[in-house]
């Protein structure tokens, strides 16, 4: 079920396969202070009410992350192109379609190798060095764990990302546990062909149906980790991540349903500790958190129950046990779907009263 948490973000745009190039930015604050962050830096917003004025300036380089080892990617990426360059070497042909397709692919799927996420002392050092009031009082309420700011944090960040497809996340912070669910891009969503060269001439070749299920597998853990990472960068009291990724997938009655591919308890001191500009294999990177993924060799997903909150769990099986007699009274999975946020928000004792309540909704429906 994929509606678990009350916080939910609809997001129209997310991840771009050159986020690495042109940054996020997200705007923070509220009362005539706002703090701008991205890519060239942040930069301090006031506004004086009822006058009109306003004042913008520059504060800092780039406080949510560091570049050190920017470098490194935008060398892997350039040896993927001069690659390519040598092997055409002798063609008559313009490969520009070919290089540009190598480095998307490489970026989509290489996407955690931007990382570099803060430890709790270096963030706390960041607050100490601020000299703008309001940028410190921002972060600083994220330190301290303040839920308003870290969510106005999160929400900021998450709807200011660039992207190519529409998605959904939902979240819920928890005594230094982020509970974080994305709605992933589907697998139809990818390209099924790629530009390649055939006897001198450029051709479009399609991928295989493994092709597909690699490049598809690797784009969606790379995904989740990197933004394991962007989360804990956001506020050093963040201590864990509860991730868990699902998509949509056909069920018996055609009805669409949320299905999780992977779930996942990332620990910030190894995120910390990780040097992911050099992380090669984000599979082998999550097997050694707590996990739960079931994915073979032949990168084949196959569903799981994703971790839940503690509360949530109880609740979750209830509802579950009453849609279940929902669907034994006649009504179809899609009708279900469309009452289920209101079912969750509920707080009933027992498997019999989330019954009672969903037939209630399904009737004033």
């Amino acid at each position: 079920m994929g509606f678990r948490f009350s916080k939910r973000i609809k997001v129209n745009n997310l991840i771009s396969l050159n986020v690495s190039k042109t940054g996020v930015s997200a705007t923070v604050g509220k009362k005539g202070a706002s703090v701008n962050l991205g890519s060239k830096g942040a930069f301090l917003n006031l506004g004086l009410k009822g006058t009109g004025l306003s004042y913008r300036t520059k504060i800092l380089d780039n406080p949510l992350k560091k570049n050190n080892k920017k470098d490194t990617k935008v060398k892997k990426a350039d040896k993927v192109k001069e690659e390519t360059v040598n092997t055409a070497v002798n063609a008559e042909v313009d490969t520009t379609a070919i290089q540009e397709y190598e480095e998307a692919l490489y970026n989509s799927m290489n996407l955690h190798r931007e990382l570099d996420v803060d430890t709790k002392e270096e963030y706390a050092q960041r607050i100490v060095n601020f000299t703008n009031p309001a940028e410190k009082e921002i972060y600083q309420l994220a330190l301290d764990g303040d839920e308003d700011t870290i969510e106005t944090l999160i929400g900021s960040y998450m709807n200011n990302m660039e992207a190519n497809y529409a998605v959904n996340a939902s979240y819920e912070l928890e005594d230094h546990i982020l509970y974080f669910d994305l709605d992933l891009p589907e697998i139809e969503d990818l390209d099924p062909s790629y530009p390649a060269l055939n006897n001198n001439k450029l051709v479009s070749r399609n991928k295989t149906q493994l092709q597909l299920r690699e490049e598809y597998a690797k784009n969606v853990l790379s995904l989740g980790v990197w933004l394991g990472g962007e989360m804990f960068n956001i506020s050093s009291y963040i201590e864990q991540i509860v991730f868990s990724a699902y998509t949509q997938k056909r069920n018996n009655d055609g009805d669409l349903a949320d299905e999780y591919l992977y779930s996942v308890k990332f620990n910030r001191d190894v995120f910390e500790k990780t040097d992911f500009a050099e992380l090669d294999d984000v599979y082998k990177f999550i097997q050694q958190f707590e996990n739960r993924i079931n994915m073979n060799n032949n990168y084949v997903f196959k569903a799981i129950s994703p971790y839940q909150m503690p509360e949530a769990e109880v609740a979750n099986s209830l509802i579950s046990e009453a849609v279940e007699g929902l669907k034994g009274l006649g009504y179809k999975q899609n009708e279900i779907n469309n009452i289920l946020p209101a079912l969750s928000n509920m707080q009933c004792q027992s498997s019999g009263e989330y019954l009672k309540q969903g037939l209630k909704l399904l009737m004033n429906n």
